[in-house]
């Protein structure tokens, strides 16, 4: 092919790739303005969840944890929380059982009111709830709980037009949404994200989608940014208005590439490595051993006393939720406190069993004791984070606990690097990091979000750019999908 066809084809394909992608471009970033604010899908959060928990009934607690783990034979611990206005022992491991505190029932579906547990959820009387139905498939909000149904789905004619999803399994709300949530959700998360009911109900169907649409379209950008050198007239730089060979749209089209159309590839590019695709980043890091880093949890008589009630009575404040935990020889409580329905409200502390004194933080010899015959490889380095890296991190969220600290971390000598981020509170593994998704780390959050340390915590520095950025990749793109579309108008006009 000549120089000549060859550029030819470049601009060709450049022109009516563009007409379709520009318009998906123009749909992404016009929703980028919302989704950097509200975050995502709507969801119910582990903080609002807490929020809006009664405070447990202590004095109704019978039943001690280590008698709920013989009467169900569970090796995992349970939480101690509220379900039907009872207190009760709940387990979350491979299956999802529930057992009342006060008598030892087992919790079973037929003793479940499912609009008495909406009412509770949002302080209102039930008669003043309208039924929905049973969601036996994914709809709309419910796309990420797919394991959860079926679900009872009830409205509140609250004036904010709140609807629960609730399980009658688990006894409880799993999701809640207003109308506020659900516009802000149309607006951002998806348009952004594709999540469109008929698409995204198909897994597959939509990864494809997504991971097609994105690849092309990073071809798409690549070839407008070759064309960028090639069309320009080189022997009237660096004059740069006179090296442009277009006039009117064209030339503001050209001069808003040169500006973003580099943004509009990495933010494209990073939008597809947030698929996954191509298996390029499916490595998993070194296994772990569960059962011999916690061995000491299988002690039978962990929890010996009948009840924690008298132990916990001592707290000060609201208690809405117990977790029991066994670490390095202690045995100790994690304890969910709040005053009131506000998710800020909310705090977490650990006492030791019995003496009720505040837990101390383990040593990062008795975690390293704990971890060394959990792993197979050698650990080469372990340092105390009082602050967090460039990997593990939390991020200011109105609905999302930050990630705790001190952690221990473990660098390790196997073939993935892997990391190990060990809370010095509990002695939990937080967060595993390896080659791989460091790599990806810097190459999606970083390119996608401008997730770096120099800007990202400066705000409202970082939503400047942000902003300035989008606006420049949304300019760009209806430009592109005006010229495309008026230059099919014109070969379409009758000869």
């Amino acid at each position: 092919m000549s120089e000549r066809r060859w550029q030819r084809f470049l601009i060709l394909s450049h022109r009516y790739l563009g007409i379709a992608l520009c318009l998906l471009f123009c749909l992404w970033f016009a929703s980028g303005f919302v989704i950097i604010y509200t975050g995502g899908m709507p969801q119910l959060s582990e903080a609002e969840r807490l929020a809006r928990l009664p405070v447990l009934n202590l004095s109704a607690v019978e039943l001690s944890p280590q008698a709920a783990r013989a009467a169900l034979r569970r090796t995992d611990f349970p939480t101690l929380t509220t379900r039907l206005g009872r207190p009760a022992y709940v387990f979350t491991g491979n299956t999802v059982q529930v057992l009342f505190a006060d008598n030892g029932e087992l919790l079973t579906s037929s003793m479940i009111s499912s609009r008495q547990i909406a009412a509770d959820f949002l302080s209102a009387p039930p008669d003043a709830l309208d039924r929905v139905g049973l969601i036996e498939s994914v709809d709309q909000w419910t796309l990420g709980l797919r394991s959860e149904l079926p679900l009872q789905k009830y409205r509140s004619d609250d004036g904010q037009g709140s609807e629960v999803y609730v399980s009658p399994s688990r006894g409880r709300v799993v999701l809640y949404t207003t109308s506020r949530d659900r516009l802000l959700a149309w607006l951002g998360a998806i348009p952004h994200w594709l999540y469109f009911l008929p698409l995204r109900a198909d897994t597959t169907l939509w990864s494809a989608t997504v991971i097609g649409l994105a690849s092309v379209g990073v071809i798409f950008v690549a070839l407008g940014l070759v064309l960028m050198f090639t069309q320009l007239r080189w022997r009237h730089w660096p004059n740069l208005l006179r090296a442009i060979p277009y006039h009117g749209l064209m030339k503001w089209h050209y001069m808003l590439g040169i500006g973003f159309g580099w943004c509009v590839l990495t933010w494209v590019f990073s939008g597809l490595l947030s698929m996954e695709p191509y298996s390029w980043n499916r490595a998993s890091g070194m296994s772990f051993d569960a059962v011999a880093y916690f061995r000491s949890r299988a002690g039978v008589s962990a929890f010996e006393s009948e009840a924690p009630a008298a132990d916990l009575a001592v707290i000060e404040g609201s208690l809405k939720e117990v977790n029991f935990h066994v670490f390095a020889g202690k045995r100790f409580y994690e304890l969910s406190i709040g005053g009131d329905s506000s998710i800020g409200a909310i705090s977490r502390e650990f006492r030791e069993v019995t003496s009720m004194e505040p837990l101390g933080l383990f040593t990062d010899a008795q975690i390293l004791a704990q971890l060394e015959p959990a792993v197979a490889a050698n650990m080469v380095a372990a340092e105390i984070l009082n602050e967090y890296d460039n990997y593990y991190y939390g991020r200011n969220s109105r609905r999302q606990m930050a990630p705790p600290l001190p952690v221990l971390r473990v660098e390790f000598d196997d073939l993935a690097g892997s990391r190990y981020y060990l809370s010095l509170q509990t002695g939990e593994l937080e967060f595993v990091s390896h080659r791989a998704n460091r790599t990806e780390r810097w190459l999606y959050r970083g390119l996608h979000s401008l997730d770096f340390n120099f800007l990202y915590p400066y705000r409202p520095a970082w939503d400047v750019v942000v902003w300035l950025l989008l606006a420049g990749g949304l300019l760009l793109s209806l430009l592109g999908a005006y010229l495309g579309l008026s230059r099919v108008g014109r070969w379409l006009e009758p000869r």
